[in-house]
C-alpha cells in the first residue's frame, strides 16, 4: 500500500541537509535508506519532487514522502476539544499521543487525527512531549501561528507533575542553562550545567506530598526542549515514570528495545511520564483579549497518590 506523509520543518531544523533531517526526525529509516528514497524520487520538497540529498531546508518547508506502509506503534487516541473558534483550537490530549509526525509516528499523531476528523489544516502553536498529557493549542492558519509567536513572551504555561522525593521548601526556582548531555549514552538526552548554551528558568511550587512523592506545579519562564524534565532531574526530583530523565536512564534503552513492558512499568512505578500541561494563558491573536484554558489534573495522578 502506498501512502503520502507530509510534515512541516520545525525551527530547530533550519539549514539541515534533507537526508539528515529525515534520518534524525523520522528514524524508522537509516540515513542511507533515506538517501535512496530521495534519489529514487519518493520525496517532495514544497510540492515538487526533489532528488538532491544535499538540499538545504528551512523552517516552514513542507516535506512529503511517498513510501510503503508500515505498522506504527499504538497510541492512546483520546482527546477532547476545550475551545474552538474560526482561528484557534485548544485540545486536551492523552498521555501517550505524539502531537506531530516524528520518529516512528506519522499517522498516529494528534495533528493527523485532528486534521482527518475535522477535515482542515492545523498548525501546532507549541510543543508537548508524547507522554505529556494536557492542553495543546493549534492555529487554523500559518498567519495566526505567526501572530501568536510574535507575542510569545506573553504565552504562559503551567504544568503539574508527580516527582520522586520531598523538597525541603514549598517554593524553589532552578536557573541553570540546558544543553546536550555528553555524559549520557543516549544521544538526544539533555542536561543542566553552567557551560550549556540555552538559558533556562523554571519556578516550582509543592502542591501535595505523600510518602516519597510530591505533586508539583511547574512554571517555565523560558521554553527550552525538555526544560521541566531536565530541571527536575537536575534538582534531584525526577518525574515519576519518566524513562529518559527519571530514576535510571537505562530504562529508556530498555523501552527502545522492548517497548513499554509490564516489567518496565513496575520498575518505573507508573505507565508514563507523570507530567501534565495544566494551564495556558495568552492573548487571542485576533481579539487581543487575554484568554486562559485549563485542563483538570488527570485522575490517574490522583489515584496514584491516593493509593501510594
Amino acid at each position: 500500500m502506498i501512502m503520502m506523509n507530509t510534515s512541516q520543518v520545525p525551527d530547530s531544523f533550519s539549514y539541515y541537509r534533507l537526508d539528515k533531517y529525515l534520518a534524525v526526525r523520522f528514524n524508522y529509516h537509516s540515513r542511507s535508506k533515506w538517501q535512496k528514497e530521495i534519489s529514487e524520487g519518493r520525496v517532495q520538497f514544497n510540492g515538487k519532487i526533489v532528488m538532491n540529498i544535499h538540499k538545504k531546508i528551512m523552517a516552514g518547508d513542507f516535506i512529503s514522502y511517498h513510501g510503503s506502509n508500515y505498522d506504527e506503534p499504538d497510541v492512546d487516541r483520546n482527546y477532547s476539544i476545550i475551545y474552538e473558534d474560526q482561528y484557534i483550537i485548544a485540545v486536551n490530549k492523552s498521555g501517550n499521543l505524539p502531537v506531530h509526525p516524528s520518529g516512528k509516528f506519522f499517522h498516529n499523531t494528534l495533528l493527523s487525527i485532528l486534521e482527518t476528523n475535522m477535515k482542515i489544516k492545523l498548525y501546532p502553536v507549541h510543543r508537548l512531549d508524547r507522554e505529556t498529557s494536557g492542553i495543546i493549542l493549534f492555529a487554523k492558519s500559518s498567519e495566526i501561528t505567526s501572530s501568536i509567536h510574535k507575542n510569545f513572551s506573553n504565552f504562559h504555561k503551567m504544568y503539574i507533575a508527580i516527582v520522586h522525593g520531598i523538597p525541603d521548601t514549598k517554593n524553589f526556582v532552578i536557573k541553570m542553562p540546558i544543553g546536550a548531555d555528553n555524559k549520557s549514552q543516549i544521544r538526544k538526552k539533555r542536561g543542566a550545567f553552567l557551560e550549556a548554551k540555552d538559558q533556562a528558568i523554571t519556578y516550582f511550587q509543592i502542591m501535595y506530598q505523600k510518602n516519597d512523592y510530591s505533586l508539583i506545579k511547574a512554571t517555565p519562564i523560558t521554553g527550552k526542549l525538555h526544560q521541566i524534565r531536565v530541571h527536575l532531574n537536575y534538582a534531584g526530583f525526577p518525574i515519576l515514570g519518566d524513562k529518559l530523565y527519571g530514576i535510571d536512564e537505562s530504562l529508556y534503552l530498555d523501552f527502545i528495545k522492548n517497548g513499554n513492558s509490564k516489567e518496565l512499568i513496575e520498575k518505573l512505578k507508573f505507565h508514563r511520564s507523570a507530567l501534565h500541561a495544566w494551564k495556558i494563558t495568552f492573548f487571542h491573536p485576533v481579539t487581543q483579549k487575554q484568554i486562559q484554558f485549563k485542563s483538570p489534573v488527570p485522575k490517574e495522578f490522583l489515584e496514584f497518590l491516593k493509593n501510594e
